[in-house]
């Protein structure tokens, strides 16, 4: 699954006018209400909450990936948001949070949901693709960069292989 078919012009957005964590995950869950992919935008913000009380999901380097499942999401989606100053998120390394990729799941949909969250992982922790995200001025030009980054990473997949008795990776 790509992150450009979970990502939208709508839900994208430049620069998060939020002060604190909670602002910021209340501003990105009305992006995905806004889309019309939550059938409850209150009982989706209370769970995605409540997973962060449990841990922050703020990993360090400035970001975070809030996610949650619950049965108010009609489709898996996402929502992306940029901090200028960044935030207090509790993150690992102590440091504010300045970009936010946010996931929301049906419960079953696990396995496109931990695919989904690995993917925004794997983009949100590349040097490259984030200073080409904090250099554009407009959504489109963010999902242009999302895309791009969908490209690379399909194209660098992994063939694996087993030969006698061990797994061969082989870069493509």
């Amino acid at each position: 699954m790509f992150l450009e078919d979970v990502l939208s012009k709508k839900t994208v957005v430049v620069e998060l006018k939020g002060h604190d964590k909670n602002a910021i995950m209340a501003e990105l869950t009305d992006c995905l209400a806004d889309e019309k992919v939550l059938s409850d935008k209150d009982a989706f913000l209370k769970a995605i909450k409540e997973r962060e009380a449990l841990e922050s999901t703020a990993i360090g380097g400035g970001i975070a990936i809030p996610h949650a499942k619950h049965e108010s999401v009609k489709r898996i989606f996402c929502a992306m948001g940029i901090i200028k100053d960044g935030v207090e998120f509790n993150a690992l390394d102590g440091k504010p949070v300045t970009a936010v990729l946010m996931v929301a799941s049906h419960p079953d949909l696990n396995r496109e949901y931990i695919q989904v969250v690995a993917r925004a992982a794997r983009l949100l922790k590349s040097e490259v693709m984030m200073q080409k995200i904090y250099a554009a001025s407009s959504s489109p030009e963010i999902m242009k960069v999302i895309a791009d980054f969908d490209r690379i990473l399909h194209k660098a997949s992994v063939d694996v292989s087993i030969k006698e008795g061990r797994v061969i990776h082989k870069d493509t």
